[in-house]
């Protein structure tokens, strides 16, 4: 596999209070990545109103953050972070050779020096990504004694995909794993926490990767389910691949379609906005992400060309 895409990503997030809120203190994850197959080209984030504090700095999980603090009166909140992004292919071919899954179950001094000692923090449970007998269960299906890890992952991911009905309105953040799995529908999230349950309920490390998917359709394609919003998979450690992503909502690897944002054990590590407001007053949130492909020495949309 192989290739290289350029995006202009708009992230939009509204908040409409239904009274006037006094102050707030945000944290937002809305810069993507640098990696080593992710380039940042462009970066800005436009808020209104306007903060009397923000503060750039990075996560436990290597992560860019933004804090800011709003501290006059307001009734509405605009976030709207604008990004250029170039990707690399980085995907292995889906036949490529890897070795049994259980060798990724060896700590990580077996595998070699160069090996992050940070895999092994993605291998226990967290909050939302409890370890279950039923995730392991469901798991072992497609991990079957001595199948070659890539090709028990694809299958995993595959499965989700045919098993599980995408449906906005089934679940809510707080959704637990066994609840997905019992009524076998939910969105990017759940499936995430669903895929990476299965995986740590065998021992196996994977972290949450959040970010976005290619919403522009080429006529005669069809449409990847999670664009339109902030989208979330799962990268899973091979000792010979190394990290490797796949979308369990759409049954397939995460290569030139996806833009990453950052990873971290689950959604609330990495959630794009999330904060505290002062006041009585209840919110409607709404959010608008657009991911628009652009050409090698194209200008972002409503940039001038020099």
């Amino acid at each position: 596999m192989g290739g290289r895409a350029r995006y202009c990503v708009t992230h939009e997030t509204h908040y409409a209070y239904s009274g006037k809120v006094t102050s707030a203190h945000q944290l937002a994850h809305l810069k993507p990545r640098s990696t080593h197959w992710q380039k940042v080209e462009q970066h800005t984030i436009d808020i209104d109103p306007n903060p009397s504090e923000r503060t750039n700095g990075v996560d436990y999980f290597g992560n860019q953050v933004l804090r800011f603090v709003i501290d006059t009166p307001h009734e509405i909140l605009n976030v709207v972070a604008r990004s250029v992004v170039e990707v690399d292919a980085h995907a292995p071919d889906p036949g490529a050779d890897s070795p049994a899954w259980e060798l990724a179950l060896a700590s990580p001094g077996v595998w070699g020096p160069d090996v992050d000692l940070d895999v092994e923090q993605y291998r226990v449970a967290s909050p939302m990504v409890p370890l279950l007998a039923q995730s392991a269960a469901y798991a072992s299906g497609s991990f079957l004694p001595g199948r070659p890890w890539l090709a028990a992952m694809l299958d995993l991911t595959r499965r989700i995909h045919a098993d599980f009905l995408y449906d906005p309105k089934a679940t809510t953040l707080t959704t637990q794993v066994r609840e997905v799995l019992g009524h076998k529908r939910g969105v990017c999230q759940d499936f995430a926490h669903l895929m990476l349950s299965c995986l740590r309920s065998l021992g196996l490390p994977a972290r949450y990767v959040s970010g976005y998917v290619l919403n522009y359709v080429p006529e005669g394609k069809e449409r990847l389910s999670g664009a339109d919003a902030s989208h979330a998979w799962v990268a899973a450690h091979c000792p010979q691949l190394g990290w490797v992503a796949f979308d369990p909502t759409n049954g397939k690897l995460a290569d030139l379609e996806f833009v990453t944002l950052g990873w971290g054990r689950e959604f609330s590590d990495i959630s794009p906005l999330s904060g505290v407001v002062l006041g009585g007053a209840t919110q409607k949130l709404s959010v608008v992400v657009k991911v628009q492909p652009l050409e090698a020495d194209e200008p972002p949309p409503g940039e001038a060309v020099a």
